[in-house]
């Protein structure tokens, strides 16, 4: 019962985030890269470790002190309902104790015409227990917003940008 009680409590502390973007490219052409063992990784990463883990620069500006390096690893795509799902986490390689685990997942969906929609639902909990979580809610929960942003367009610029994509 008390660890109920516990995990009931970490959840209850977990922060939310949502984004959209839209891709400029017809549905088919993005499913085809983005569920390909998330190989559609490698133009937006770093560097990739010797386990094939991929680490990128992730943050509202790349260059920026709150960009940080993280460990991204994708799941297996599954598809519902008309929309395609990718499990993604992020961790940062530095000091990860003092920066939250990010779980969310990828969305991709049609719009209309040659064009569909690529959404990010994710969580993470502050680090640092009570005083985490009053630096999120003052700083850092603009900052994780700002990263997923950054993200979201950086992946859609990447399938938008590349020559002919083939479903």
């Amino acid at each position: 019962m008390a660890e109920e009680l516990d995990e009931t409590a970490k959840a209850a502390h977990a922060v939310f985030l949502y984004d959209v973007i839209e891709v400029n490219r017809s549905i088919s052409a993005v499913w085809a890269r983005l569920c390909d063992d998330g190989a559609w990784l490698a133009p937006l990463a770093e560097r990739a470790t010797d386990r094939g883990d991929r680490l990128l620069k992730v943050g509202p500006g790349r260059g920026s002190l709150s960009s940080r390096e993280v460990k991204i690893r994708v799941g297996r795509c599954s598809y519902r309902d008309g929309i395609s799902y990718i499990p993604i986490r992020w961790e940062a390689t530095r000091l990860s104790r003092l920066f939250p685990i990010l779980d969310g997942t990828l969305e991709l969906s049609l719009l209309e015409g040659e064009r569909c929609c690529l959404a990010m639902k994710a969580s993470y909990r502050p680090p640092l227990e009570g005083l985490g979580r009053v630096i999120d809610s003052a700083l850092m929960h603009r900052v994780a917003a700002a990263t997923v942003r950054s993200f979201l367009r950086e992946v859609a610029q990447s399938f938008e940008t590349q020559g002919e994509l083939t479903p």
